[in-house]
């Protein structure tokens, strides 16, 4: 089987902000994954895709492509081109279809999909200026995040606000230092869970949960950007990764949560989602169509694959087999 490994390189933007780690790691992860499907007996081809080289995605001649295309936040309308592109081959790719990239690239878009969906989210409210009127239903403290940035981009321990008072200042202040909409979340104190889901030969499959632990015990313990990204930062190393223990009542709520986020975002193949436990109630904070891959026992992915018994080719051939799946059940 011919695969060609698709992905994304930094944009200009990208590489002008303090924040490039974020984009950079994705030639890693094709490498990664090029390596594993190569255990599995494919042939692979690697196609690294720039703003200026968009148009290469359409002379692919493949059975598969491996989508690991990360451009979103203010890059999306370049994945959107890119997804085009994909579209325009006809070649079966894996991961989230075009409809589930443009919710999940735009935060905004992505809670409203939960309330509508019936899905617990923290509480929340979009701020495009800074001067609409904060809801007066909020359970303090909250949290400020950006609308169209990922991997913890702009999430500092001052994102979190303590009461109203300190609240319009803070909104206005990241609107005009990132230069987009940002919306305020109830900070939901509690547990924090990253749950990988995969599409097997058998059906939809919820693999065992991780959790972030953190060494800290307050109440506002959270992962920052720098507890992510900056090896350097004291940050960095006040939170590890390990398998979830949960109840047997509360697996089954996460179960039917998970599979309800997975159906109602149209998700294929696998998906990623950020979860925050207040007691035994699920809030999920964020749903990824299509998440980073990597061999990284500090990822959560990577703990709940092996925690399931597979190695990282396991799980990147069971994402094929699962594209597989879905173009010969659309051509019968």
């Amino acid at each position: 089987m011919n695969i060609t490994v698709l992905y994304s390189l930094p944009t200009r933007r990208a590489l002008a902000t303090p924040y490039k780690a974020t984009d950079e790691d994705t030639e890693d992860s094709a490498l990664e994954v090029k390596s594993a499907l190569k255990e599995k007996g494919a042939t692979i081809n690697l196609l690294g895709i720039d703003e200026d080289s968009i148009d290469k995605i359409r002379t692919i001649h493949a059975d598969i492509i491996f989508n690991l295309i990360e451009w979103d936040g203010l890059d999306t309308p370049l994945s959107l081109a890119a997804f085009d592109a994909i579209i325009s081959t006809s070649i079966p790719f894996t991961g989230g279809a075009k409809e589930a990239i443009v919710v999940c690239n735009d935060k905004a878009k992505m809670k409203s999909a939960f309330d509508i969906a019936g899905i617990a989210t923290p509480r929340w409210q979009l701020f495009t200026k800074g001067d609409e009127g904060i809801r007066s239903d909020f359970t303090y403290p909250v949290i400020l995040k950006l609308s169209r940035e990922h991997c913890s981009v702009g999430l500092t321990k001052d994102a979190v606000v303590m009461n109203y008072l300190h609240l319009p200042n803070a909104i206005l202040e990241r609107i005009n230092i990132f230069h987009q909409p940002v919306y305020v979340e109830e900070f939901i104190s509690g547990r924090e869970l990253q749950v990988t889901l995969l599409s097997t030969k058998e059906g939809l499959r919820v693999l065992p949960p991780a959790e972030i632990v953190f060494k800290n015990t307050g109440k506002t313990e959270f992962l920052t950007y720098d507890s992510r990204w900056n090896e350097d930062h004291p940050e960095y190393a006040q939170s590890t990764v390990a398998k979830a223990k949960l109840s047997p009542s509360l697996m089954q709520k996460l179960y039917r949560v998970a599979h309800k986020t997975f159906t109602s975002f149209n998700f294929r193949d696998y998906a990623r989602l950020d979860i925050r436990l207040g007691g035994d109630d699920i809030y999920i904070l964020e749903a990824n169509a299509n998440p980073g891959l990597g061999d990284d026992d500090d990822y959560g992915m990577t703990v709940s694959y092996k925690a399931a018994g597979m190695n990282f080719a396991d799980f990147c051939g069971e994402i094929v087999a699962s594209c597989l799946r879905r173009s010969y059940s659309r051509k019968k």
